[in-house]
């Protein structure tokens, strides 16, 4: 394996850019490439068929790009489709729901740990079965809301209404007094800010991006995988608009200079 070949990284859109950003933070000297898979967002409300497919569809296409890591950057893959893909390729494949309730677990002294999350990912009881491993006595309170993914990909839903949202979205951790807030879908990291304010610092919020580039630092270092050279080639795909990925994605990772577009067979599917 060529130490120097890129980390594969994908999402079902811009939000995987905040795991992105923590590891070029973290591994300045690896080269990446980024998929994002615009073109057939949402992934929260797919069954777990297609699910599986477009994330084996986008895993071939890196493979063939001679990445040495596949890093599922998407909650919904991860809860959903990590098993296949660790079966299906001799890359390491790292999804995030583990690492981060690893991650966020010993930061939680009342034992309540909140996860806002797309309605896949919600639905398919990973991160309770995920906390259940860790530690039993942990209580899990999941929040389901595809509504504020849609706002933030987009772009289009303006300060007022994101706050109206995610205001909404907030209350019930608010009422059940979580001590942690997992934000498990990696567009929420975008709200960071925001949720801090609307918990009122009743809660420590958990980006999953930053367990997730912890996890790949190790697992580089372990398998001795480290990138050696300099100025890494970055390279981003979206098998949406790329002028819309650019002007959205860059708001949430600067360094995001030019976008490729990416056809996939299936692109054309219908939206759910």
């Amino acid at each position: 394996m060529n130490n120097n070949a890129p980390i594969g990284i994908f999402d079902s859109g811009v939000g995987g850019l905040t795991v992105a950003k923590e590891i070029i933070s973290l591994l300045p000297e690896e080269p990446i490439i980024y998929i994002g898979d615009d073109g057939r967002f949402p992934y929260g409300p797919r069954p777990k068929e297609e699910i599986q497919e477009f994330a084996c569809q986008i895993s071939d296409f890196l493979i063939n790009q001679g990445v040495k890591m596949i890093v599922v950057a998407c909650n919904t893959v991860s809860s959903q489709a990590l098993d296949l893909l660790v079966s299906r390729y001799s890359v390491p494949v790292l999804g995030v729901i583990e690492d981060t309730a690893s991650y966020a677990a010993p930061l939680s002294r009342k034992k309540r740990v909140g996860v806002l999350a797309t309605p896949g990912t919600v639905y398919s009881n990973a991160y309770p079965e995920a906390f259940s491993r860790i530690d039993p006595t942990i209580k899990v309170v999941q929040v389901a809301s595809q509504a504020l993914v849609n706002l933030i990909e987009n772009g289009s839903g303006g300060e007022n209404r994101v706050k109206e949202f995610a205001s909404r979205v907030i209350s019930p951790f608010r009422e059940t007094g979580v001590d942690v807030l997992i934000l498990g879908c990696t567009h929420y990291p975008y709200l960071t800010k925001l949720m801090t304010e609307l918990l009122s610092d009743q809660a420590q919020i958990v980006d999953p991006a930053v367990a997730v580039s912890i996890r790949v630092q190790k697992e580089l270092l372990e398998r001795k995988l480290s990138a050696s050279g300099g100025n890494p080639e970055r390279t981003f795909y979206t098998t949406g608009n790329p002028v819309l990925f650019l002007k959205v994605g860059s708001q949430i990772y600067p360094g995001l200079k030019s976008v490729r577009e990416l056809k996939l067979e299936g692109n054309e599917k219908i939206r759910r």
